[in-house]
């Protein structure tokens, strides 16, 4: 199991230089991605099949939850990532570019293999403009009315419902990119706060009628600032004192008893964030906030860093692997067609599958991409 460590002498980072894989970052990455995957797996398909399993907690809240790690972990890696780029005359285009193709061609693959599984083995109908507009990420919430998340934009492939909110803080980063990183970051900030502010005059209940404005107000989009924030605290030398970080996990498990669910959880408002966010802010800050031991760090290490990688691939693409394996496993020899069965050979399936697609396709697609569109000057 993993550990926090006392901190050490902190050294001055190089802003210059090329950031290496994390480990901490990496098992956010992999905890985040994995929590969702499983969760879907398990409550979304497995439980359909017969007996009703169930893991002792709110799922729920577990995967809003990673879902606010990921919004954390973005703004903190895209202040490390992004360090060669602040200031310089094509940072703005290199950043952009460089996101849209590491965020948008693998999330068409993965919604093209949905609606691939949709037409043939497991035939389902596809509302062509929904499916238009998804792959647009254009918010869409007539799709939800009467269902369970009437007041969230979910598109055809419904994890995808996060990738809008990651290209608006891009946006913003991007924007004051070429002035420097104090500009950018903050007027990154003031635009995601006015954003928020501006949906204070947005009520839920016309949600329907203004959905990209409703979307795109949400206060989710603060979950970015808390990552930002830590990452330029951790950059100038400071780490949290052991005490401190298990402070915070104590306080996030306080946080998740004490906290009722909001009663519009679609709608991700400022209770939403009390939630499911502060514990996910919580969890971060006592991960980067130092030193993090792992066990058997010559076994442990690669295999969180690998899982870290293709935590992206495993996230979009457990949805459509998990529609797959409904058809196929029942085939498989010596399983009965449960829902234990199917949740164990469907999670294996899910690692491997997206591991498999990260290596051949997200991982080289993504190289050739970034040398020919936006290579750095």
């Amino acid at each position: 199991m993993m550990a926090l460590q006392t901190p050490t002498q902190p050294q001055q980072p190089d802003r210059g230089a090329v950031p290496k894989r994390r480990a901490d970052i990496q098992l956010l990455r992999a905890l985040a991605a994995g929590t969702v995957a499983l969760l879907h797996l398990l409550y979304a398909f497995a439980n359909n099949l017969g007996d009703r399993l169930t893991l002792g907690f709110d799922p729920a809240r577990a995967s809003q939850g990673a879902v606010m790690l990921f919004f954390v972990i973005s703004g903190y890696v895209m202040i490390l990532s992004s360090a060669r780029l602040f200031g310089e005359t094509q940072g703005r285009r290199v950043f952009w570019t460089r996101r849209l193709m590491r965020i948008m061609p693998p999330y068409w693959i993965a919604t093209g293999a949905l609606a691939l599984v949709f037409l043939t083995v497991m035939p389902r109908p596809i509302d062509a403009e929904r499916f238009a507009l998804s792959l647009f990420l254009i918010p869409d919430l007539a799709s939800q009315a009467g269902g369970d998340t009437p007041y969230r934009s979910l598109p055809f492939l419904w994890p995808g419902w996060t990738l809008l909110y990651e290209l608006v803080f891009y946006f913003l980063l991007g924007a004051l990119m070429g002035w420097g990183r104090r500009a950018a970051v903050i007027g990154a900030s003031v635009g995601l706060v006015a954003l928020v502010v501006a949906g204070l005059g947005i009520d839920k209940e016309a949600a329907a009628s203004h959905p990209i404005a409703w979307t795109l107000t949400r206060p989710v989009l603060l979950m970015f600032l808390p990552g930002m924030a830590l990452r330029l605290v951790h950059e100038k030398g400071w780490e949290a004192p052991l005490a401190a970080r298990l402070l915070a996990l104590i306080a996030a498990t306080l946080v998740v008893a004490l906290v009722p669910k909001p009663e519009f959880v679609s709608a991700m408002g400022f209770d939403y964030l009390a939630w499911c966010g502060v514990p996910a802010i919580l969890v971060a800050f006592a991960v980067v906030s130092g030193p993090l031991w792992l066990p058997a760090p010559w076994l442990t290490t690669p295999v969180v860093t690998r899982l870290g990688d293709m935590s992206y691939a495993l996230y979009l693409l457990h949805v459509p692997i998990a529609w797959f394996w409904l058809w196929f496993y029942a085939k498989l020899p010596f399983f009965y067609p449960g829902p234990r069965d199917y949740f164990v050979t469907g999670s294996v399936g899910a690692l491997v599958g997206s591991w498999l697609c990260y290596v051949s396709i997200e991982r080289p697609m993504t190289a050739v991409l970034n040398r020919r569109v936006a290579p750095q000057s």
